[in-house]
C-alpha cells in the first residue's frame, strides 16, 4: 500500500512542478488569455505519461529512508523521460504553441528537487544513520584489511552500520605497491601483503594488537608469496584471516561472462559457422533502425499504452506488468516485461509456462486473450528496444528451463520481440525446433530478412490463430541446411 502513496506522491510533485514552471515562467499566461483547457492539457498529458512511466521504472517501489545515489539517479532519469515524452506528445498535438521553450527544463528541475528533497528527507529524519547501534566497547578488536576493492567499500559500510564501535580499521594493503601510501576510503594503504610481519610488529609497539586480517579479494588472486604470508601467521595464531569476499557469495565462484569475448571462449565445442557475425555495416543499421522506429512507436503508441494499462487494471487489476528473467545478448539476464493477462491465481504459478502448455484454457479473461492475439500486452517491450536489450527482429528469449541443447547459439545476437521461428509456428514449435530456425536467421540476418519478418509478423497478428500450425516439422529442420 505504502509504494502506492509513494506514486502518488511522485505524481503530485510533477503536476505541481509543472504548474509552478509555468507560473515562473509568465504567470500563468494562459489562463490570463481565457484558454484554461490548454492548462488542462497539459496536465492530463503530463499526468498520463507519468503514470505510464514511473511504474514501468519502478521509482515508487524504493524504502525512502534508504535511499541512494544510484535511486536518486534513476528517479531523475524517470523524470526527464516523463518529460520528454510527455513534450513530445504535446509538440504532436499542439506543436508546443502555449508552451515557451524554457518550462521543461524548469520542470524537470522543479520536479527533481521537489521528489528528491522528500526522498532525502525521511532518510535524514527516519534513515539508518539515526538508529545504528551505540555499543561503545572497551575490548575493540584491530583489523587490516587486504586489498582495495569494491568489497572493501563494503566491508567498511557494514562495520559502520553495526559494529563501528566494536572494530577498528588500522589500514589497508594491496598487492600494487605504487598505491602504497595513498588513501583509501579515508584509510592509509599501508603496503603489501608480504609487508604484513613488519606492520604487525610496528603496530604492537605503538600498543595496537592486530587480531584479525580481513580478505576483500579471492585468496587465490593473492600471489603465491602473500597467500604463504597470511596462511604461515594464522597457523603460528598471530592472526586470524577472515575471507569476507569468499564468505559473502560462494556461490558466485563460477567464470561469470563479462563481455562478447568471454560468450565465444565458452562456444569451444559449437561449430563456429553457426554464429558467425554479420560484416559491414548492418549492425549498426539494425541498431539504428530499433532506436529510430523504437521511439517513433513509443510516441505514437502512448495512447495505446495507456488504453491498454487502462483495460489490464479493470480486467486483472494490478499490478499491471509481468516479469520474468531470461537470458538475452551473450546470456546476460534481463528483466521482461509485459502486460498481464492473467488473473493473480495463475499469475502466481508461471504466466508464460502456462500459456504454453494449457493454451486458451487457463485464459479466462475474454480482454486478456484479445490482448494476447493482438500482441498488445507486449507493448513494454519497445522500452527493452530502445535500451538495447532486445530488437524488432531476432530469437525470442526463453526462459533458462526451455532453453535447448545448444541454445548457446541464439545468445549470440539481441533477442527479439519477433523473429524467423514466429512467423513458422511461433508456439507450435518444440524449442529444438525454434532452435533450428533461429541458428537459419543468425546465418542469413539481413536488413532485408529483418523488414520481410516484420512484414509477415502483422500478417500473422492479423489472422483468427497466432499459431501457423501447418509448418511440419521437418521444414524447421531443413532450414538450417539451405
Amino acid at each position: 500500500m505504502r509504494k502506492y502513496i509513494y506514486l502518488v506522491h511522485d505524481l503530485f510533485c510533477i503536476v505541481v512542478a509543472l504548474l509552478v514552471a509555468l507560473y515562473l515562467r509568465n504567470g500563468f499566461p494562459l489562463i490570463q488569455e481565457g484558454q484554461p483547457q490548454d492548462i488542462y492539457l497539459l496536465v492530463a498529458v503530463t499526468l498520463g505519461t507519468a503514470l505510464c512511466v514511473l511504474p514501468l521504472m519502478h521509482t515508487h517501489t524504493s524504502m525512502w529512508r534508504f535511499t541512494s545515489s544510484p535511486e536518486l539517479a534513476s528517479m531523475m532519469l524517470a523524470v526527464a523521460v516523463v518529460v520528454l515524452v510527455g513534450n513530445t506528445v504535446l509538440f504532436t498535438i499542439s506543436r508546443l504553441d502555449m508552451m515557451p521553450r524554457s518550462v521543461p527544463p524548469m520542470h524537470w528541475a522543479l520536479a527533481v528537487v521537489a521528489m528528491g528533497g522528500n526522498r532525502l528527507l525521511v532518510r535524514y529524519l527516519f534513515g539508518p544513520e539515526r538508529y545504528s547501534p551505540k555499543h561503545h566497547s572497551a575490548l575493540k578488536q584491530h583489523v587490516l584489511v587486504v586489498g582495495a576493492t569494491h568489497t572493501a567499500e563494503l566491508y567498511f559500510e557494514f562495520i559502520k552500520r553495526i559494529v563501528q564501535h566494536q572494530v577498528v580499521v588500522e589500514g589497508v594493503l594491496d598487492s600494487d605497491k605504487h598505491l602504497t601510501h595513498r588513501l583509501f576510503q579515508k584509510r592509509k594503504i599501508l603496503g603489501t601483503p608480504e609487508d604484513l610481519p613488519r606492520l604487525l610488529e610496528e603496530f604492537h609497539v605503538h600498543g595496537i594488537h592486530i587480531t584479525h586480517v580481513i580478505l576483500a579479494q579471492l585468496i587465490e588472486d593473492l600471489t603465491n608469496a602473500e597467500r604463504n604470508t597470511l596462511l604461515d601467521l594464522e597457523q603460528r595464531g598471530v592472526i586470524h584471516v577472515v575471507q569476507f569476499a569468499k564468505d559473502m557469495a560462494p556461490q558466485f565462484q563460477q567464470r561469470v561472462v563479462k563481455n562478447e569475448a568471454d560468450f565465444y571462449h565458452n562456444m569451444t565445442d559449437i561449430d563456429p559457422t553457426l554464429y558467425e557475425k554479420p560484416k559491414g555495416i548492418y549492425p549498426y543499421v539494425k541498431r539504428g533502425f530499433d532506436v529510430v522506429m523504437g521511439l517513433t512507436l513509443l510516441v505514437l503508441a502512448l495512447p495505446l499504452l495507456l488504453l491498454t494499462a487502462l483495460m489490464v487494471a479493470l480486467d486483472v487489476g494490478l499490478p499491471l506488468i509481468f516479469w520474468q528473467k531470461r537470458p538475452g545478448l551473450y546470456g546476460r539476464s534481463f528483466s521482461l516485461y509485459k502486460f498481464r493477462t492473467m488473473r493473480r491465481t495463475v499469475r502466481r504459478l508461471d504466466e508464460d509456462r502456462l500459456a504454453h502448455k494449457s493454451g486458451d484454457s487457463l485464459r479466462t479473461s475474454p480482454i486478456g486473450k484479445m490482448l494476447r492475439r493482438l500482441r498488445l500486452d507486449e507493448l513494454p517491450q519497445l522500452f527493452h528496444i530502445v535500451a538495447g536489450t532486445m530488437s524488432f527482429v531476432g530469437p525470442r528469449p526463453l526462459l533458462p528451463d526451455d532453453q535447448p541443447e545448444g541454445g548457446e547459439v541464439r545468445l549470440s545476437v539481441r533477442p527479439g520481440v519477433t523473429g524467423w521461428a514466429q512467423i513458422h509456428g511461433g508456439d507450435a514449435l518444440t524449442p529444438e525446433e525454434k532452435l533450428v530456425l533461429d541458428i537459419w536467421y543468425i546465418r542469413h540476418m539481413s536488413l532485408w530478412l529483418d523488414l520481410t519478418i516484420m512484414f509477415r509478423t502483422l500478417l500473422v497478428v492479423l489472422k483468427e490463430d497466432m499459431r501457423n500450425v501447418t509448418v511440419p516439422s521437418r521444414t524447421a529442420k531443413a532450414a538450417v541446411h539451405e
